[in-house]
């Protein structure tokens, strides 16, 4: 394996970025979100199904959320994060828990009982977006687990 693939510095530096996004998530706070990202060139597929083609477009969902009373909190790392990183690319794979919650016709923000378990995918470039090397987030996946009593295809053997 080559000292490019999997530098110990340059994990170091992605999971430091990963960790200051999932805190953001946290009362769902813009001015700690935005610099973990590309900017201009980020790109999400959102939990909620829907595509967001910038950092601005994602303060936006945010105010948007704030707006209408949704909230998250309580933002876990379920599984450690997997970097692979091979020059100036990296991937992380991981799953993370969060507490929802949201105004249910009572005028309070209520949580929902049990928290929302996710899967998220996260494409790193040493690149801010304005050529400078910083590690930054260019995408971002993050999409629902399949429920235990789903069938699996193949059947796992």
């Amino acid at each position: 394996m080559s000292d490019a693939v999997n530098n110990p510095d340059d994990i170091k530096e992605i999971l430091a970025v990963h960790h200051s996004w999932l805190e953001s998530n946290n009362d769902l706070v813009e001015s700690k979100m935005y610099p973990n990202f590309a900017n201009p060139g980020y790109l999400q597929f959102n939990l909620n199904g829907h595509q967001y083609d910038s950092v601005d477009e994602k303060v936006k969902l945010w105010e948007g959320l704030h707006e209408i009373g949704f909230n998250l909190s309580d933002m876990k790392i379920v599984e450690e994060p997997k970097v692979h990183a091979e020059g100036d690319l990296a991937y992380l794979t991981t799953y993370w828990s969060a507490q929802v919650s949201g105004d249910k016709g009572t005028g309070v923000l209520e949580p929902d009982p049990e928290p929302l378990v996710f899967r998220v995918t996260e494409v790193y470039r040493r690149d801010d977006g304005k050529g400078n090397p910083v590690w930054k987030i260019w995408h971002f996946h993050a999409s629902p687990i399949a429920s235990p009593d789903t069938p699996r295809f193949p059947q796992d053997a």
